[in-house]
């Protein structure tokens, strides 16, 4: 087992690191080669109104942009996790979720461009401030009803049909004092035979969701391990701290890009600030300094991830459920229990599982060792 899941962890490592470089990538390949003004002579066709060609010069870019992308993504998505026997999903349901992910981000994505535009043309020295608050806001939006808009429209919640295991839940939620939307189960397994659970959205919508591929496959006592992490992230106040630390970087990050798109604009030779090309050109800055910044993510992840682990391990006292869930998870979804380092770095934001199951062994030692 071991030795499939070194094989596949390997091939996504690759994957993984190729997504890193792809976007910057691809994007100043189109800036080179002329690309966006190509798009933009083809939009202008459109109307007279620049916001509706706006709109179909963004759409064309996007078409174009998956369109290169597609054989990496159906590889990764499809092909490689039905290798693995990873996959429950058809290629007919893959197709349309891919539709409906690339329209739903389309939809959410556009008014986005729209405004960055305006900003260009109506505020061309603080445009990255405006655009940089409307980022963070909308961050928090989709954050707080991510949960209760954007999931459905991919699987289906239902309450928890164990009532022993509810019961059990119940508790744990009321021991750490958790108030919010409930305790959900999610049907994955008709894409993924995957184990995951999640804490997600903010306020009233926060909600606890347990994948069903995880309450099949996992005792009672591991599945409160894996809860009590995510009860964990909502006691610590995991959500608001990676939003506001997102928020401070998407400040930061596009002030810089000011700095360099005021430099690279002239290079390029484009007339206006508000040039639709500008767009692409911003876009292009703002994915180099993502694959620039990733790391430094991933560690401030890592470490929310460990603090939650910790809470786990304090909250339930069970050590040896702990350690069970860490390996059951990785021969589950195939994981290298320990990638190397640069891998680590690189892609990781959650500890890796040999990681995790070393510091429950830590746990365990340093409670006996106060007990006596």
């Amino acid at each position: 087992m071991q030795d499939k899941a070194k094989q596949y962890s390997s091939i996504k490592h690759r994957i993984g690191l190729l997504n890193i470089v792809l976007p910057p990538l691809l994007l100043f390949i189109l800036l080179i080669t002329g690309t966006p003004a190509y798009f933009k002579n083809m939009s202008e066709l459109i109307s007279s109104n620049d916001y509706i060609n706006l709109m179909a010069f963004y759409a064309f870019i996007s078409v174009f942009y998956y369109a290169i992308n597609l054989p990496l993504e159906f590889y990764s998505g499809y092909l490689l996790e039905h290798r693995f026997s990873l996959s429950n999903q058809t290629l007919k349901g893959w197709i349309a979720r891919e539709v409906k992910k690339n329209i739903i981000a389309f939809i959410i994505s556009s008014p986005l461009v729209a405004a960055l535009y305006i900003f260009l043309k109506i505020w061309p020295l603080n445009w990255w401030l405006w655009t940089a608050l409307l980022w963070f806001s909308v961050s928090i939006i989709l954050a707080k009803f991510t949960p209760v808009i954007i999931v459905p429209l991919f699987y289906k919640y239902s309450p928890l049909k164990d009532a022993a295991l509810e019961n059990k839940m119940n508790q744990l939620v009321s021991k750490v004092g958790f108030k919010a939307g409930g305790v959900y189960e999610l049907n994955i397994s008709k894409d993924t035979k995957k184990a995951n659970a999640a804490l997600l959205g903010l306020g009233k919508q926060k909600r606890i969701v347990l994948c069903d591929t995880l309450i099949s496959n996992f005792s009672h006592e591991e599945i409160e391990a894996v809860m009590a992490h995510e009860l964990g992230h909502h006691k610590l106040n995991h959500m608001w701290k990676l939003i506001l630390t997102g928020g401070i970087f998407t400040f930061i990050m596009f002030f810089f890009t000011n700095i360099v798109f005021l430099k690279l604009h002239n290079f390029f030779g484009y007339s206006a600030f508000h040039d639709y090309e500008s767009l692409v050109l911003i876009y292009f800055i703002v994915a180099s300094f993502n694959a620039l910044f990733g790391p430094a993510a991933n560690a401030f992840s890592r470490r929310l991830e460990k603090e939650a682990d910790l809470f786990s391990l304090t909250i339930t006292g069970n050590v040896s459920a702990f350690i069970s869930t860490m390996k059951k998870l990785g021969e589950q979804n195939l994981a290298d229990v320990n990638p190397g380092r640069i891998y680590e770095i690189m892609l990781y934001n959650h500890p890796p599982i040999a990681r995790r199951i070393t510091l429950a062994e830590s746990f365990k030692n340093s409670s006996q060792n106060s007990a006596e």
